[in-house]
């Protein structure tokens, strides 16, 4: 009997080894066939950090040499060290004097196909002016590098005022500033928020959206100024989808023309419009002919959002005789409060050093408080608010 309980007992041992060596096997096969979810960008750490600016400086540096321009152009150059828990990195600004012959459109579709080939955690914004150009380059939306590009010889500076008083534009009036609130339409309690505001800003509305006829007869009312905010093909359609209503690039020119006409009569009291999305269209003048004599004809202006560093949207108005113009900084590009606050700073540098600037937002909760704090600034400063259409010519 003594025998066979120790036989019996090696038995329900190995029942158990084997059963124990199965469900290692099974967790050691669970690690390693699933795939790990990738970490929030909060979780970078500072070695990978380091490496990832040392990409971007390659990538800088490329540019730079592919544009032609060496150490002998940058006239400023500062870093200031950063620190965010227990993350450090260096932030840059650089000023860069450029040849006149080399347009910005070029300096700014160059460094935005280097760095867009990177992917994720990298991005590029940027802010063009007719004196200056700005890119800010980003890692997990860290400030790493601000370039500023300026033309050679530049203009004599304007005689500089005391501190008190806000720089002139090119008209003698002070500096004006124009907020753009894009993708309206399709909610409501932001855009109830922003009815209630006492300065004004320009309703860019969606067509076939829920609100949409709503929304601009309300603001109309309100005294503020409604523009269609027209779905235009990008790069990447469809699976980049700009929603209902969008003219694309296949459309010929009466098919062009219906769609047109049929986002036109969705958003009533509007008086011009802005392309939503169309990386690709806004590139094809043909096109953007066809598009803009229409709105020639019904008095309607054309605000050109960028959305391409090779837009040819502000020389085709231009060369049509509509009255046209582009927005200068996006303010949310890159969403949260400081992000926000950031791009407002750069809106306001533009209007003091050019007379004028157009910024673009969207009805994102951050964007909407950060406006509702900084606009007093704006004010303080000299800066007059005002309709998108006091800014185009």
């Amino acid at each position: 009997m003594p025998k066979r309980r120790r036989r019996g007992g090696r038995k329900w041992l190995g029942y158990l080894l084997s059963f124990l060596l199965g469900g290692l096997l099974a967790l050691g096969g669970y690690f390693y066939f699933v795939p790990k979810r990738p970490l929030p960008p909060e979780a970078v750490d500072q070695k990978a950090l380091t490496q990832k600016i040392f990409v971007i400086d390659q990538v800088i540096n490329s540019q730079l040499y592919e544009l032609g321009l060496s150490k002998k152009n940058v006239l400023l150059h500062q870093s200031s060290e950063k620190k965010e828990g227990n993350i450090i990195w260096k932030q840059s600004h650089t000023k860069i004097q450029c040849p006149r012959s080399l347009a910005f459109s070029v300096i700014e579709g160059n460094f935005r196909r280097g760095i867009t080939t990177l992917g994720k955690p990298f991005s590029i914004q940027s802010t063009q002016t007719s004196e200056s150009l700005e890119l800010d380059i980003r890692i997990l939306d860290r400030m790493i590098h601000e370039l500023t590009f300026i033309p050679a010889h530049p203009p004599a500076p304007k005689a500089s005022l005391p501190p008190s008083e806000p720089l002139p534009s090119k008209t003698g009036l002070r500096p004006r500033i124009a907020i753009v609130i894009d993708d309206l339409g399709g909610e409501g309690e932001i855009s109830q928020e922003l009815l209630q505001w006492n300065f004004p800003i320009t309703f860019s509305i969606l067509p076939f959206t829920a609100h949409a006829k709503s929304l601009a007869s309300e603001a109309h009312q309100r005294g503020n100024e409604v523009i269609l905010h027209l779905p235009m093909e990008p790069y990447g359609y469809p699976k980049t989808k700009p929603g209902k209503g969008v003219l694309l690039h296949d459309m010929n020119q009466e098919t062009l023309r219906r769609q047109l006409l049929q986002d036109i009569e969705e958003v009533p009291h509007i008086q011009g419009v802005s392309n939503h999305m169309g990386s690709r269209l806004m590139e094809d003048p043909g096109r953007l002919k066809i598009i803009l004599s229409e709105l020639k004809k019904r008095d309607l202006f054309f605000l050109d959002s960028r959305t391409s560093p090779q837009t040819v949207g502000l020389q085709t108005a231009r060369s049509l005789g509509l009255k046209a113009g582009e927005r200068s900084v996006f303010l949310d590009h890159s969403q949260g409060e400081e992000a926000v606050k950031r791009s407002l700073e750069k809106l306001i540098r533009v209007a003091l050093s050019t007379g004028k600037a157009i910024g673009i937002g969207h009805p994102h909760a951050s964007t909407i408080k950060s406006l509702k704090e900084m606009i007093p600034k704006i004010q303080e400063k000299g800066i007059e608010i005002v309709p998108v259409s006091a800014l185009l010519e």
